[in-house]
């Protein structure tokens, strides 16, 4: 049935039920999912480290997986818009279950890579998954609606680093690990049946004979879509990809700074880290309805002008208390980028096109995941641990800087 504007009377109706339908669905099956992920993603480094590897390999091991994600979100967005979004994200939530019971099980690092490797194609339901949010929220609230859901999908993460701390003080980081594991692959399992039961497609059978996924019209098709795109999205796109550049220079690194450098053991960042996640959880919706209200382009350039300093802070400090207040400022000032700019692409892209617009947003997240680890790895090992936290600084300044010169919000929103 094809999709007509809503009027003031339906979106009212729907403004008041985000959590209806598809977007309940999502935002149970991802609260189950990040749950049980929470657990053991604060401690997967310092795990990979305790089974023999080193900050170099750690990047590595996290660039080649986003390098593999590259063509997968290629073909996810694919699939999206041509084949459904529901039945991907279905197979990749099942997929999904299968890897923490291998790293249970996984007693050497070179394992343990291969396996992150291929856990990496779980990843093309990404694009489908951002599309078909994307369809369900009305524009004029879809900053709001995409924080709301991101909040209520990640509160329970509020809670899932204790857990896995509290594991690892009491097992021990290599058997707290393992044993954490096997909590997130349940967790995962019962996510990926929410999704099997109640998730349903919001795009209509396309007619006439699907197109091949691997072929050049296939290539030329995302090409043109993007090259046709307005230049505010791609502006917005190269800044995103900016941003997690950054994020990727120090993500996997910010435990390892903690507990070898400044001397924290690993329930003090796994409270550091509930920490954050509360505070993102009471922030976020409000941020979210202040870009709603005061344009998304002036939230995200306060945002990361605000966030680009935090890491030097947190680089600088030498007890718990200094850790804790660097760490939660980067999530006071950094937490109202990724609606807004979530929000402000949707508004861009045309229905018809977003899961692609998405796929190749994704793609390019991920080749700036896999730059940004595998830089922050060597600097980390190699010059000084500080340096990556100063280069994050750097970059995300230039980001802000192409938001400010680059990006304009849409006089008419995509719906």
């Amino acid at each position: 049935m094809k999709e007509t504007i809503p009027t003031e009377s339906k979106q009212s109706r729907q403004a008041t039920g985000f959590y209806r339908g598809n977007i309940a669905v999502i935002a149970s099956s991802n609260a189950i999912k990040n749950f049980g992920g929470g657990i053991i993603s604060t401690y997967v480094s310092l795990y990979f480290i305790g089974i023999g590897g080193d900050p170099i390999t750690l990047g590595l091991m996290t660039s080649i997986a986003s390098i593999i994600q590259c063509f997968v979100l290629f073909l996810g967005g694919f699939i999206a818009d041509h084949y459904g979004r529901r039945k991907i994200m279905v197979l990749a939530a099942f997929y999904s279950v299968l890897f923490p019971l291998l790293y249970a099980v996984v007693q050497d690092w070179r394992i343990f890579i291969a396996s992150t490797i291929i856990a990496a194609f779980g990843v093309a339901s990404s694009p489908a998954s951002h599309a078909i949010v994307a369809d369900s929220i009305p524009p004029k609230r879809r900053t709001t609606g995409i924080a709301s859901l991101q909040v209520i999908s990640s509160f329970p993460i509020v809670f899932a680093p204790l857990i896995g701390g509290w594991l690892i003080k009491i097992y021990g980081l290599i058997d707290g690990f393992r044993l954490a594991c096997i909590y997130t692959a349940a967790a995962t399992l019962v996510s990926a049946l929410v999704i099997l039961f109640f998730l349903k497609e919001t795009i209509s059978d396309k007619v006439g004979q699907k197109p091949k996924i691997l072929s050049n019209d296939t290539l030329k098709d995302f090409a043109k879509h993007l090259m046709q795109s307005p230049s505010s999205l791609k502006a917005l796109l190269i800044s995103y990809a900016l941003i997690v550049f950054a994020n990727g220079l120090v993500g996997q690194y910010y435990i390892l700074y903690a507990t070898k450098v400044i001397g924290l053991t690993e329930l003090d960042w796994g409270i550091i880290i509930s920490l954050q996640f509360l505070l993102a959880t009471i922030l976020k919706i409000p941020g979210g309805w202040i870009s709603d209200k005061f344009g998304k382009r002036k939230v995200m350039i306060i945002s990361v002008l605000a966030c680009a300093p935090c890491t030097i802070i947190f680089a600088l400090s030498q007890s718990f208390l200094q850790a804790a207040i660097a760490a939660l400022l980067l999530i006071v000032t950094g937490i109202y980028y990724a609606p807004a700019h979530e929000a402000l692409q949707a508004d861009l892209t045309p229905k018809a096109v977003r899961g692609r617009i998405t796929a190749i947003w994704d793609i390019g997240n991920a080749v700036s995941v896999a730059l940004g680890a595998l830089i922050g790895g060597f600097l980390f090992q190699t010059v000084n641990p500080a340096t990556p936290f100063y280069l994050f600084t750097a970059t995300e300044l230039v980001a802000a800087f192409l938001i400010i010169i680059a990006v304009r919000e849409p006089s008419e929103k995509e719906i």
